[in-house]
């Protein structure tokens, strides 16, 4: 390890080595949420495909870094294991953890979407009871924040500044925003309350039809979920109880360990 810190080539694997841990950092404090100019140009400059391969090439380099590094100084034991377990990590990382992050933070939001469906719709209905126009029930909604709305609150902000700049009704700018974020569920609540926007018609009664169907479904959802991990905990207590048992009779039958000792 002493001869690793002293070798010519340490500097500039050191200054690899912080360059990408800074990409790291700023791709993980990348905004959330995007404005939609910037949100489309990003898309249409790098398609996940592109990430992919970008972040391949990159893990690729790293590796080869850590490699040629290893290599040209001739490390030996725990030095050289260091610098492996180092590619195998800028590897994984960039390569493969990286560039799925996108995906995985819109399924995150598709799935916080849906949970808060139901909410939303009844806040609208209630609100549409009161005889209160489509601006002022968004503009409402998210006056207050709450960190359990928070994407809910954020989508229906971004609808409100995309109507404010294409000049759209409010449900038609929320269902246009609603079909970037990947919940089938909640574009159609906002394609029903943009169609009854532009047709003057009420839409109480499908609000409430698709509120009680999505209700049940979460509520289904969440009793498999439950009854799953009742199943995974009575399988770890039984692995458990097995485990112990063995143990015991292993420690009975060698009587306390000393055969192993007589046969050492």
């Amino acid at each position: 390890m002493r001869d690793l810190l002293v070798t010519p080539s340490m500097p500039y694997l050191m200054l690899a080595l912080a360059g990408a841990l800074l990409a790291m950092l700023g791709l993980t404090l990348m905004e959330r949420v995007p404005t939609p100019a910037a949100l489309s140009a990003r898309a249409g400059r790098l398609s996940a495909t592109g990430r992919l391969l970008a972040g391949q090439a990159a893990g690729g380099a790293l590796v080869a870094l850590f490699l040629l590094a290893a290599a040209a100084s001739g490390a030996r034991g725990g030095a050289r294991a260091l610098l492996l377990c180092g590619a195998l990590a800028a590897y994984l990382s960039l390569g493969l953890l990286l560039p799925r992050l996108p995906e995985r933070r819109r399924a995150r939001e598709a799935v916080a979407l849906r949970q808060l469906t139901p909410g939303f719709i009844a806040f609208v209905r209630v609100a549409l009871g009161s005889f209160e126009s489509p601006i002022e029930i968004m503009r409402r909604y998210v006056a207050r924040p709450y960190a359990r709305l928070a994407p809910m609150q954020a989508l229906v902000a971004e609808a409100l500044q995309i109507g404010t700049d294409l000049r759209l009704r409010p449900f038609a700018a929320l269902a246009h925003t609603a079909r970037s974020r990947g919940c089938r569920e909640l574009s159609d609540v906002a394609q029903a309350l943009a169609q009854a926007e532009a047709e003057g018609s009420p839409v109480e009664a499908v609000l409430a039809a698709q509120q009680a169907t999505l209700e049940l479904i979460l509520q289904g959802e969440f009793k498999r979920m439950i009854r799953r991990r009742t199943i995974y905990l009575l399988l770890m207590v039984a692995i458990s109880l097995v485990v112990g048992i063995l143990i015991n009779l292993l420690f009975v039958m060698t009587r306390g360990g000393s055969v192993f000792t007589h046969l050492g």
